[in-house]
């Protein structure tokens, strides 16, 4: 990350929403209000903006920000609403973003499924389940489908991904009702 970039970040950490358009067309926009900053990864605590309620988090490659804007006038009119609804973001306590091994094993202690995004491949999958091995390049997941079943384990290379999300309300839902696993 640029030393501009990660100081630009961290001036607004757990302060103003953030929004950040990524690299490709069809991976989207992200917001939320920055929670965390390493040298590569960005934190966000993810925003709905229909509710303007929180909704787990996100974390993104700083390499993949192509542009981004803070809300931090009251002429934004989401810059009021955050403040309306007294928005105050908290970092999850024990996740830890250095690298992507490192933040991976720190959720998974924490929370019970990950999303894993390889937008590079394809932008319209993701993968959710139960971390259960870390190897040097790849870790491997116990994958969970869109009907809460268990359908085996999934591995991935650590290059491949390009967006992590954990605590939100579809992973939740998901976590308490998928059958145990044997």
């Amino acid at each position: 990350m640029s030393a501009t970039l990660e100081s630009i970040l961290r001036k607004h950490q757990m302060k103003h929403l953030f929004e950040a358009k990524r690299c490709k067309k069809n991976w989207g926009k992200i917001s939320g209000f920055v929670v965390d900053v390493s040298e590569s990864l960005i934190l966000l605590q993810r925003c709905d903006w229909d509710t303007f309620q929180f909704n787990g988090y996100s974390v993104i490659r700083s390499e993949d920000v192509a542009s981004y804007r803070f809300f931090d006038k009251k002429e934004y009119w989401k810059f009021r609403a955050a403040q309306h609804f007294k928005l105050k973001p908290k970092a999850p306590a024990g996740v830890l973003i250095s690298s992507l091994p490192v933040l991976l094993e720190s959720a998974a202690k924490i929370f019970p499924l990950l999303t894993i995004h390889r937008e590079k491949i394809n932008s319209e999958v993701c993968y959710i389940g139960k971390l259960t091995a870390v190897s040097r390049k790849t870790f491997t997941i116990e994958d969970l489908n869109c009907n809460a079943e268990w359908t085996g384990p999934r591995q991935f290379k650590f290059s491949d991904v390009t967006l992590v999300d954990f605590g939100g309300g579809y992973e939740n839902a998901l976590a308490v009702t998928a059958p145990k696993q044997k």
